[in-house]
């Protein structure tokens, strides 16, 4: 059932998409991420290894949000897991709020930071939680085990998630007073209700473990999200193909009241081969200046076994206008080579209406001396890229009563041409009635 909290967020609604199966600098999955709107980045934590989590080595990786082209990475030392990530722009330089040492080290051998510190990203640089000094680094009160920072952009607050007396909880900071150390608390805490880790019954092919697991939160205003993950549980039934992709649920809570406010299941980016929940934020789009809830997934990079890539979703929270809401408005295709723009460039958009998401697109593409077989024609940006595969068949030049052809976009962004011969040849190809269901 659908429902819009105050900030206008339908966790049962259609999301948009940030960027797509991007490589990080190392081989593990993505734990947290978050965005620096206003130089053009997106950050993601990854652990070093699963070999070495128990030190708490990170990489932070920087991302441009416009291509998806990793343009840096940090080597963070002793600083935990990735539990959550916050960032803020100070003019050309991108701050960073992650957790850091004292570490907390499970009894499976997992590392969390204890404390949370703000340090300046610095590409290529090498941080060593061990040197930052301790009027630089924050403990929650009463804190024992991980910890995780993350930021409110709209509202510029700090929200601090930390465990007590066996309770996950959350405590919100002004961001500015916080990064000059003054950590006086911004309203109440909120103490996530006891049970809410217990998975919900929902429809699953597999049976799923009895308890969710913490991949992420971001505050927005009076409203806190928390992202959790019901694996399947090989363990229980060995029969199962796979542990992934599991279940993912996205819950919200009223901060004044402490109530739930909505549960919903994930439905997006349903498409990825290993679709691990990673990492919640909020940001404000540099464009169209609206608030936006960000979630995120790891997923095998194709080709390797263990190497893990980064796709990141959004909710809108602005209403639709007459029943339409653009999720991404018309950007340019990139043309394949020996394939040119015709008369109008080739450009696609996504729109939801009803419920659901289109993939329009218009213009025309052209080909000399023309396609003899079907290859890729053009590259979609990261924002349109599916994670199923879509088709549709579309109007090419006519050659004997041949005048279709079929159009397919991967998940990869790769725009694929069907149809054409040595002795059937595309000259060009127009994309002006496409408009097919997008995930």
């Amino acid at each position: 059932m659908a429902y819009a909290d105050a900030n206008g967020i339908d966790l049962s609604g259609v999301t948009g998409r940030l960027i797509q199966t991007v490589d990080l600098v190392k081989n593990p999955a993505p734990q947290a991420f978050a965005t620096d709107t206003v130089n053009g980045h997106v950050f993601v934590l990854q652990v070093e290894s699963s070999a070495t989590s128990s030190v708490g080595n990170m990489y932070l990786n920087r991302i441009d949000r416009q291509t998806g082209v990793r343009t840096g990475h940090m080597h963070l030392k002793g600083f935990g897991h990735g539990l959550a990530m916050g960032v803020e722009a100070v003019g050309a330089d991108s701050y960073v709020w992650t957790e850091v040492g004292p570490l907390h080290v499970t009894s499976g051998g997992t590392a969390f930071g204890k404390a949370v510190t703000r340090f300046r990203f610095v590409d290529g640089a090498v941080l060593d939680g061990a040197t930052i000094p301790q009027e630089q680094k924050f403990t929650p009160p009463g804190s024992t085990a991980g910890t995780g920072p993350s930021t409110d952009p709209v509202n510029r607050l700090l929200t601090v998630m930390y465990h007590k007396d066996g309770n996950r909880l959350f405590t919100r900071y002004d961001l500015m007073r916080a990064a000059a150390g003054e950590w006086v608390p911004a309203g109440p805490t909120f103490t996530v209700p006891a049970g809410e880790d217990i998975t919900p019954a929902v429809p699953s092919p597999y049976l799923l473990k009895p308890k969710l697991t913490f991949q992420g939160f971001a505050a927005l205003g009076d409203v806190l999200y928390v992202y959790q993950w019901a694996p399947y549980d090989k363990d229980k039934d060995p029969t199962i193909p796979s542990e992934f992709p599991g279940v993912t649920f996205l819950t919200s809570y009223s901060w004044t009241t402490g109530e739930r406010l909505d549960r919903q299941v994930v439905t997006g980016a349903d498409g990825l081969t290993r679709r691990e929940p990673e990492g919640l934020a909020v940001e404000v789009d540099p464009k169209t200046q609206e608030t936006r809830l960000l979630f995120g997934f790891s997923n095998t990079v194709p080709g390797t076994e263990y190497a893990r890539d980064v796709t990141i979703s959004w909710y809108p929270t602005k209403p639709a206008v007459d029943g339409v809401k653009v999720l991404s408005d018309w950007e340019d295709l990139v043309p394949a080579a020996g394939v040119v723009p015709g008369t109008q460039r080739p450009r696609g958009r996504l729109i939801a209406l009803g419920g659901t998401t289109y993939l329009q697109m218009r213009g025309i593409l052209t080909c000399s001396p023309g396609l003899t077989s079907d290859r890729t024609i053009a590259t979609l940006p990261h924002r349109l890229r599916p994670t199923r595969l879509i088709r549709q068949n579309v109007p090419r030049n006519n050659h004997y009563g041949r005048c279709v052809c079929r159009i397919e976009a991967d998940v990869n962004g790769a725009l694929w041409a069907y149809g054409a011969s040595t002795d059937n040849a595309i000259t060009w190809i127009d994309l002006d009635g496409v408009s097919v269901a997008w995930r």
